[in-house]
């Protein structure tokens, strides 16, 4: 059995009609950007979780593996000052002050990242998607006074 067209055929579509229609299908539009919006944070989200966890990893090998070539410079540059500051090897020793100068390097470098870090854009984050629901509804704002008239 064929199926019949439910609407009137002598029946036009006036442009009230139309406009009916494309605020509803832009309403349909709007849902699906939105649930696009919560597809990408939980994609987002879930790499994220993987690269905290992986740098935690990282960080953590990373500070012992530091931990012990600042100990083996300590103990290399010690034996290269015995005997060379015999007023101050009598007080402290060598490590102190092989100790203090890498200390100093490395605040030098603390204060260089800080310096960086302050002067550090921040990345937007779902520009894309911001983009296309500003487009939308500044195409909705359109189509809102026309609908009035």
């Amino acid at each position: 059995m064929p199926q019949s067209d439910p609407s009137p055929p002598d029946r036009e579509f006036t442009f009230k009609d139309t406009l009916d229609y494309l605020k509803e299908s832009g309403s349909d539009y709007l849902r699906a950007k939105a649930e696009l919006a919560s597809i990408e944070a939980k994609e987002a989200a879930n790499e994220g979780v993987k690269r905290a966890t992986l740098g935690a990893l990282l960080a953590f090998v990373g500070l012992f593996s530091y931990i012990l070539l600042l100990a083996t410079l300590i103990g290399v540059g010690s034996e290269l000052l015995e005997g060379k500051l015999s007023s101050v090897e009598k007080l402290v020793g060598t490590w102190p002050i092989v100790t203090f100068g890498l200390f100093l390097v490395h605040l030098l470098f603390v204060f260089i990242f800080l310096d960086k870090l302050k002067t550090a854009s921040t990345k937007v984050l779902f520009s894309h998607t911001k983009a296309e629901i500003e487009k939308d509804k500044q195409w909705l704002q359109q189509i809102k006074p026309n609908k009035e008239s």
